[in-house]
């Protein structure tokens, strides 16, 4: 296996176990936008960590946000502190909550009767986990590729009160860093490209090709076949 990108992330220490793999990746960051109107939603689902803390007049309700990792067609979730002066999360905040976990303390936070009444108990139900939906597991990572990042995922219907220009798409990002994320602590080294390989051998099947438009030299260039040497007729012995 060969990896050729402008960083190295955690994962990279195994590379050597894999000498004889053919696969190659070209790991590039890079922001992609969709439309929130093409995003499919999660139900009430906002990516929140709601939780209570002590403040000036005892106990408040308050939440933190959700990242979300996408690998190889499964989403982690993880809450964290953002850095106050640069743009970040701070690596020594990060805690992974599976979703089950993120359901179940939502629910048990929503019983306080002073919550807002677009997180009151009757709307704070019915989640949709990404891990079982076509959109999230398959189409977004066959369009962006096997590593994503989501900053901050929320409900549309949810908050219809949100300035439009503001909040009109998501930014998914592309292959980030992801020892910047602790994603070792969900996944280990050498699992994570095991794993990266398994995707790019079942996503780059010959039998799903493309026929190519062009002369048929350009078709049999992109079939792996060598203008030179392929289909060429032997020489005629002169009688």
């Amino acid at each position: 296996m060969k990896i050729f990108s402008k960083f190295r992330d955690y994962y990279d220490c195994a590379l050597s176990s894999f000498l004889e793999s053919d696969v190659v990746i070209h790991r590039e960051t890079k922001d992609n936008f969709i439309r929130t109107g093409e995003v499919e939603e999660l139900g009430n689902f906002d990516a929140k960590w709601n939780y209570i803390f002590d403040g000036y007049y005892g106990k408040t309700y308050g939440h933190k946000n959700l990242y979300m990792i996408g690998f190889c067609g499964k989403w982690y979730f993880f809450t964290g502190d953002r850095y106050r002066d640069v743009n970040g999360v701070d690596p020594n905040t990060i805690e992974y909550h599976t979703f089950d976990e993120i359901v179940k303390n939502n629910r048990e936070m929503s019983l306080f009767k002073s919550l807002p009444r677009w997180d009151r108990p009757d709307r704070n139900i019915n989640y949709k986990n990404p891990n079982e939906v076509k959109f999230w597991n398959f189409d977004l990572f066959e369009k962006f590729g096997p590593v994503l990042f989501l900053d901050n995922y929320y409900c549309v219907s949810k908050f219809p009160y949100r300035s439009p220009h503001k909040q009109s798409t998501f930014n998914f990002v592309s292959w980030p860093c992801l020892g910047e994320y602790r994603f070792e602590k969900v996944m280990d080294p050498y699992t994570a490209m095991w794993e990266l390989e398994h995707w790019f051998d079942f996503h780059a099947k010959p039998d799903d090709a493309i026929v190519p438009v062009g002369d048929d030299i350009t078709r049999l260039q992109a079939y792996g076949f060598d203008k030179k040497t392929s289909f060429r007729k032997g020489k005629e012995k002169k009688c």
